[in-house]
Protein backbone atom coordinates (compact mmCIF):
# COMPACT_ATOMS: atom_id res chain seq x y z
CA UNK A 1 0.00 0.00 0.00
CA UNK A 2 2.65 2.20 1.03
CA UNK A 3 4.37 1.66 -2.02
CA UNK A 4 1.75 2.75 -4.08
CA UNK A 5 1.00 5.56 -2.92
CA UNK A 6 4.61 6.57 -3.65
CA UNK A 7 4.28 5.93 -7.09
CA UNK A 8 0.83 7.73 -7.36
CA UNK A 9 2.45 10.81 -5.40
CA UNK A 10 5.34 10.75 -8.01
CA UNK A 11 2.60 10.88 -11.21
CA UNK A 12 0.59 13.80 -9.92
CA UNK A 13 4.03 15.37 -9.13
CA UNK A 14 4.96 15.18 -12.81
CA UNK A 15 1.21 15.75 -13.80
CA UNK A 16 1.30 19.40 -12.45
CA UNK A 17 4.89 20.45 -13.06
CA UNK A 18 5.28 22.98 -14.94
CA UNK A 19 6.61 22.50 -18.26
CA UNK A 20 10.51 22.65 -19.25
CA UNK A 21 11.97 25.79 -20.95
CA UNK A 22 12.77 25.34 -24.26
CA UNK A 23 14.92 27.66 -25.42
CA UNK A 24 13.79 30.23 -28.06
CA UNK A 25 16.68 29.28 -30.47
CA UNK A 26 15.32 25.61 -30.40
CA UNK A 27 11.63 26.15 -30.83
CA UNK A 28 11.93 27.11 -34.19
CA UNK A 29 13.14 25.59 -37.57
CA UNK A 30 15.98 27.49 -39.00
CA UNK A 31 15.02 29.91 -40.82
CA UNK A 32 12.34 31.00 -39.26
CA UNK A 33 12.51 34.75 -40.64
CA UNK A 34 14.16 36.99 -43.64
CA UNK A 35 17.71 36.34 -43.74
CA UNK A 36 20.12 39.58 -44.05
CA UNK A 37 23.43 38.95 -47.18
CA UNK A 38 25.75 41.66 -46.48
CA UNK A 39 27.43 42.59 -49.64
CA UNK A 40 30.59 44.68 -48.81
CA UNK A 41 31.03 46.37 -51.72
CA UNK A 42 29.05 49.30 -53.41
CA UNK A 43 26.18 48.26 -55.99
CA UNK A 44 26.78 47.38 -59.84
CA UNK A 45 29.82 45.58 -59.45
CA UNK A 46 30.24 41.60 -60.58
CA UNK A 47 29.95 40.96 -56.80
CA UNK A 48 26.66 42.52 -56.18
CA UNK A 49 25.20 41.48 -59.54
CA UNK A 50 26.31 37.88 -58.87
CA UNK A 51 23.93 37.96 -55.10
CA UNK A 52 21.44 39.48 -57.24
CA UNK A 53 21.01 37.33 -59.88
CA UNK A 54 20.46 34.32 -57.81
CA UNK A 55 18.37 36.42 -55.01
CA UNK A 56 15.24 35.16 -56.08
CA UNK A 57 16.07 31.32 -56.19
CA UNK A 58 18.03 31.18 -52.90
CA UNK A 59 14.80 32.93 -50.93
CA UNK A 60 12.97 29.89 -52.49
CA UNK A 61 15.15 27.16 -51.63
CA UNK A 62 15.64 28.68 -47.80
CA UNK A 63 11.59 29.35 -47.64
CA UNK A 64 12.05 33.20 -46.47
CA UNK A 65 13.25 36.33 -48.15
CA UNK A 66 17.05 37.47 -48.89
CA UNK A 67 17.53 40.45 -47.85
CA UNK A 68 20.40 42.33 -49.61
CA UNK A 69 22.12 44.77 -47.77
CA UNK A 70 24.97 47.02 -49.78
CA UNK A 71 27.94 48.02 -47.21
CA UNK A 72 30.92 48.85 -48.93
CA UNK A 73 34.36 50.67 -47.38
CA UNK A 74 37.82 49.38 -46.86
CA UNK A 75 37.62 47.61 -50.30
CA UNK A 76 35.12 45.13 -49.02
CA UNK A 77 36.98 45.28 -44.96
CA UNK A 78 34.05 47.13 -43.42
CA UNK A 79 31.65 44.89 -44.65
CA UNK A 80 33.17 41.53 -44.13
CA UNK A 81 34.04 42.92 -40.43
CA UNK A 82 30.75 43.30 -39.47
CA UNK A 83 29.78 40.09 -40.60
CA UNK A 84 32.65 38.67 -38.58
CA UNK A 85 31.35 39.80 -35.75
CA UNK A 86 27.43 39.19 -36.21
CA UNK A 87 25.42 37.17 -33.97
CA UNK A 88 26.50 33.40 -35.20
CA UNK A 89 22.79 32.58 -35.88
CA UNK A 90 22.52 32.26 -39.33
CA UNK A 91 20.70 35.69 -40.02
CA UNK A 92 23.83 38.54 -40.79
CA UNK A 93 25.50 36.79 -43.50
CA UNK A 94 28.48 37.70 -46.13
CA UNK A 95 27.77 37.57 -49.78
CA UNK A 96 31.16 38.40 -50.99
CA UNK A 97 34.82 37.60 -53.18
CA UNK A 98 37.50 35.12 -52.19
CA UNK A 99 39.76 38.30 -52.35
CA UNK A 100 37.88 39.75 -49.51
CA UNK A 101 40.07 36.83 -46.99
CA UNK A 102 43.16 36.15 -49.24
CA UNK A 103 44.28 39.56 -50.43
CA UNK A 104 43.00 41.94 -47.92
CA UNK A 105 44.08 40.53 -45.20
CA UNK A 106 47.63 40.09 -46.41
CA UNK A 107 48.42 43.94 -48.30
CA UNK A 108 45.85 45.88 -45.75
CA UNK A 109 47.43 46.12 -42.33
CA UNK A 110 44.38 47.52 -40.91
CA UNK A 111 41.99 44.27 -41.89
CA UNK A 112 41.64 42.81 -38.35
CA UNK A 113 39.81 39.62 -39.30
CA UNK A 114 41.16 36.68 -40.83
CA UNK A 115 40.01 33.93 -42.50
CA UNK A 116 38.76 31.65 -39.48
CA UNK A 117 36.58 33.93 -38.29
CA UNK A 118 34.35 32.98 -41.03
CA UNK A 119 31.88 29.65 -41.62
CA UNK A 120 32.07 28.89 -45.77
CA UNK A 121 29.07 28.24 -46.82
CA UNK A 122 30.15 27.94 -50.47
CA UNK A 123 31.46 28.81 -53.66
CA UNK A 124 28.84 29.37 -56.80
CA UNK A 125 30.29 31.59 -59.02
CA UNK A 126 33.52 32.84 -60.96
CA UNK A 127 33.65 36.05 -62.59
CA UNK A 128 37.65 35.00 -64.77
CA UNK A 129 40.77 37.49 -65.36
CA UNK A 130 41.61 38.05 -68.29
CA UNK A 131 44.50 39.27 -70.07
CA UNK A 132 44.11 41.62 -73.05
CA UNK A 133 45.15 43.91 -75.55
CA UNK A 134 43.92 46.02 -78.33
CA UNK A 135 42.75 44.86 -81.17
CA UNK A 136 45.35 45.28 -83.88
CA UNK A 137 48.14 45.11 -80.93
CA UNK A 138 51.43 43.43 -82.54
CA UNK A 139 51.15 40.07 -79.99
CA UNK A 140 48.57 37.63 -81.36
CA UNK A 141 49.30 35.30 -78.29
CA UNK A 142 50.69 35.27 -74.90
CA UNK A 143 54.26 33.87 -76.32
CA UNK A 144 54.42 36.55 -78.62
CA UNK A 145 53.85 39.13 -75.79
CA UNK A 146 55.90 37.20 -73.36
CA UNK A 147 58.79 37.50 -76.18
CA UNK A 148 59.09 40.67 -76.87
CA UNK A 149 58.66 41.61 -73.42
CA UNK A 150 61.66 39.79 -72.23
CA UNK A 151 63.37 41.57 -75.02
CA UNK A 152 62.77 45.26 -73.74
CA UNK A 153 62.69 44.81 -69.62
CA UNK A 154 61.25 47.33 -67.88
CA UNK A 155 59.63 49.13 -70.78
CA UNK A 156 56.34 47.71 -71.86
CA UNK A 157 53.68 49.18 -68.98
CA UNK A 158 50.34 47.47 -67.80
CA UNK A 159 46.84 48.28 -66.59
CA UNK A 160 45.56 46.83 -63.71
CA UNK A 161 42.27 47.56 -61.26
CA UNK A 162 44.59 49.17 -58.71
CA UNK A 163 47.30 48.05 -56.32
CA UNK A 164 46.34 44.95 -54.13
CA UNK A 165 43.57 43.98 -56.95
CA UNK A 166 43.34 40.73 -58.76
CA UNK A 167 44.14 42.40 -62.08
CA UNK A 168 47.21 43.39 -60.08
CA UNK A 169 48.48 39.98 -58.74
CA UNK A 170 47.75 38.33 -62.11
CA UNK A 171 50.01 40.75 -63.73
CA UNK A 172 52.54 40.12 -61.21
CA UNK A 173 52.19 36.52 -61.51
CA UNK A 174 52.41 36.26 -65.00
CA UNK A 175 55.56 38.03 -64.57
CA UNK A 176 56.96 35.51 -62.15
CA UNK A 177 56.01 32.60 -64.51
CA UNK A 178 58.24 33.95 -67.45
CA UNK A 179 60.18 35.68 -65.68
CA UNK A 180 59.05 39.37 -67.43
CA UNK A 181 59.69 42.85 -66.32
CA UNK A 182 56.82 45.14 -66.68
CA UNK A 183 55.81 48.85 -65.36
CA UNK A 184 52.18 49.08 -63.53
CA UNK A 185 49.59 51.45 -64.48
CA UNK A 186 47.38 51.07 -61.67
CA UNK A 187 43.85 52.56 -62.93
CA UNK A 188 40.62 52.65 -59.93
CA UNK A 189 39.06 49.58 -61.52
CA UNK A 190 38.27 47.05 -64.52
CA UNK A 191 36.10 49.51 -66.46
CA UNK A 192 39.21 52.42 -66.54
CA UNK A 193 41.63 49.38 -67.57
CA UNK A 194 38.89 48.61 -70.44
CA UNK A 195 39.28 52.41 -71.60
CA UNK A 196 43.07 52.90 -71.39
CA UNK A 197 43.80 49.71 -74.00
CA UNK A 198 40.92 51.21 -75.95
CA UNK A 199 42.41 54.42 -76.16
CA UNK A 200 46.08 53.29 -76.56
CA UNK A 201 47.70 54.44 -73.31
CA UNK A 202 48.66 51.30 -71.62
CA UNK A 203 49.54 48.28 -74.53
CA UNK A 204 48.41 45.60 -72.38
CA UNK A 205 45.79 45.25 -68.95
CA UNK A 206 44.62 42.72 -66.76
CA UNK A 207 40.74 42.82 -65.21
CA UNK A 208 38.01 40.87 -64.61
CA UNK A 209 36.04 39.85 -67.63
CA UNK A 210 32.30 41.13 -66.48
CA UNK A 211 33.54 44.61 -67.39
CA UNK A 212 35.32 44.07 -70.40
CA UNK A 213 33.40 41.22 -72.02
CA UNK A 214 31.00 43.73 -74.76
CA UNK A 215 34.42 45.02 -76.21
CA UNK A 216 36.19 41.67 -76.00
CA UNK A 217 32.68 40.69 -78.09
CA UNK A 218 32.59 42.82 -80.23
CA UNK A 219 36.30 42.44 -81.53
CA UNK A 220 37.69 45.60 -79.98
CA UNK A 221 39.72 44.29 -77.43
CA UNK A 222 40.90 40.73 -78.00
CA UNK A 223 42.23 38.34 -74.96
CA UNK A 224 45.30 36.70 -74.80
CA UNK A 225 44.53 34.08 -71.58
CA UNK A 226 42.04 33.61 -68.88
CA UNK A 227 42.49 32.76 -65.43
CA UNK A 228 39.92 30.13 -65.42
CA UNK A 229 40.08 26.40 -65.10
CA UNK A 230 39.07 25.68 -68.92
CA UNK A 231 38.34 27.38 -71.76
CA UNK A 232 35.07 29.69 -71.32
CA UNK A 233 31.97 29.22 -74.11
CA UNK A 234 31.41 33.47 -74.12
CA UNK A 235 35.36 33.74 -75.29
CA UNK A 236 35.89 29.86 -76.22
CA UNK A 237 38.94 31.33 -78.62
CA UNK A 238 40.98 32.40 -75.57
CA UNK A 239 43.29 29.88 -73.77
CA UNK A 240 43.23 29.71 -70.04
CA UNK A 241 46.54 30.07 -68.35
CA UNK A 242 46.29 26.52 -67.14
CA UNK A 243 46.92 25.44 -70.79
CA UNK A 244 49.95 27.58 -70.81
CA UNK A 245 51.24 25.02 -68.26
CA UNK A 246 50.78 28.20 -65.82
CA UNK A 247 47.89 26.86 -63.42
CA UNK A 248 48.93 28.92 -60.39
CA UNK A 249 49.86 32.18 -62.36
CA UNK A 250 46.70 33.52 -62.54
CA UNK A 251 43.30 34.59 -59.75
CA UNK A 252 39.56 34.72 -60.36
CA UNK A 253 37.37 36.26 -58.44
CA UNK A 254 35.46 33.91 -56.94
CA UNK A 255 31.86 34.80 -55.70
CA UNK A 256 31.44 33.21 -52.17
CA UNK A 257 28.89 33.38 -49.29
CA UNK A 258 30.00 33.21 -45.79
CA UNK A 259 28.31 32.97 -42.08
CA UNK A 260 30.61 33.92 -38.73
CA UNK A 261 32.78 31.39 -37.69
CA UNK A 262 30.38 30.20 -34.79
CA UNK A 263 27.74 29.65 -36.62
CA UNK A 264 26.23 26.08 -35.86
CA UNK A 265 26.81 23.18 -38.45
CA UNK A 266 23.43 22.27 -39.12
CA UNK A 267 22.24 25.88 -40.33
CA UNK A 268 25.56 26.24 -42.55
CA UNK A 269 24.51 22.70 -44.12
CA UNK A 270 21.28 24.04 -44.13
CA UNK A 271 22.47 27.39 -46.15
CA UNK A 272 24.97 25.31 -48.38
CA UNK A 273 22.27 22.92 -49.21
CA UNK A 274 19.81 25.80 -50.70
CA UNK A 275 22.70 27.19 -52.40
CA UNK A 276 23.82 23.96 -53.73
CA UNK A 277 20.01 23.61 -55.23
CA UNK A 278 19.79 27.46 -56.36
CA UNK A 279 23.19 27.15 -58.86
CA UNK A 280 21.66 23.95 -60.78
CA UNK A 281 18.63 25.99 -61.26
CA UNK A 282 18.87 26.44 -65.28
CA UNK A 283 17.30 29.99 -65.05
CA UNK A 284 19.90 31.16 -62.82
CA UNK A 285 22.76 29.49 -64.43
CA UNK A 286 21.16 31.14 -67.69
CA UNK A 287 21.20 34.94 -66.04
CA UNK A 288 25.12 33.88 -64.51
CA UNK A 289 26.26 33.70 -68.31
CA UNK A 290 24.73 36.50 -69.21
CA UNK A 291 26.08 38.48 -66.64
CA UNK A 292 29.95 37.55 -68.19
CA UNK A 293 30.05 35.38 -64.99
CA UNK A 294 30.65 31.41 -64.95
CA UNK A 295 28.33 29.05 -62.55
CA UNK A 296 30.85 26.94 -60.50
CA UNK A 297 29.73 25.62 -57.27
CA UNK A 298 32.06 24.07 -54.26
CA UNK A 299 31.21 23.21 -51.21
CA UNK A 300 32.37 24.37 -48.01
CA UNK A 301 35.24 22.08 -47.82
CA UNK A 302 35.98 22.43 -50.85
CA UNK A 303 35.81 26.17 -50.95
CA UNK A 304 38.13 26.42 -47.51
CA UNK A 305 40.81 24.33 -49.76
CA UNK A 306 40.74 26.81 -52.32
CA UNK A 307 40.78 29.80 -49.95
CA UNK A 308 43.34 28.49 -47.76
CA UNK A 309 46.16 27.87 -51.15
CA UNK A 310 44.96 31.48 -52.90
CA UNK A 311 45.62 32.72 -49.38
CA UNK A 312 48.96 30.70 -49.31
CA UNK A 313 50.16 32.73 -52.82
CA UNK A 314 48.98 36.08 -52.45
CA UNK A 315 50.97 35.86 -48.62
CA UNK A 316 53.67 35.22 -50.43
CA UNK A 317 53.71 37.35 -53.15
CA UNK A 318 52.21 40.52 -50.99
CA UNK A 319 55.88 39.50 -48.79
CA UNK A 320 57.63 39.75 -51.98
CA UNK A 321 56.41 43.02 -53.44
CA UNK A 322 56.76 44.40 -49.76
CA UNK A 323 52.64 45.20 -49.81
CA UNK A 324 51.18 45.12 -46.67
CA UNK A 325 52.29 43.52 -43.49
Amino acid sequence: MRRSLLVAAALLTLAVAPPAVVPRAWAQPYPARPIQFIVPFATGGPTDTAIRVIQPQLAASLGVPVVLVNKPGGGGAVGMDGVAKARPDGYTLAATVRSTLTILPATQPDVTYKISDFAVIGSYAIDSGVILVKAGAPWKTLEEFVDHARKNPGSVTYGSAGLGTNSYFNMELLQQAYGLTLSHVPFSGSGPVKNALLGGHVPIGAAALSAVLSVVRSGDLVVLATSASKRLPVIASAPTMTEKGQPDASLSTWMELYAPAKTPKPIVDRLSAALEKTMRDPDVIAAIDKAGLTVEYRDPAATLTLVERENAVVTRLARKLNLGR
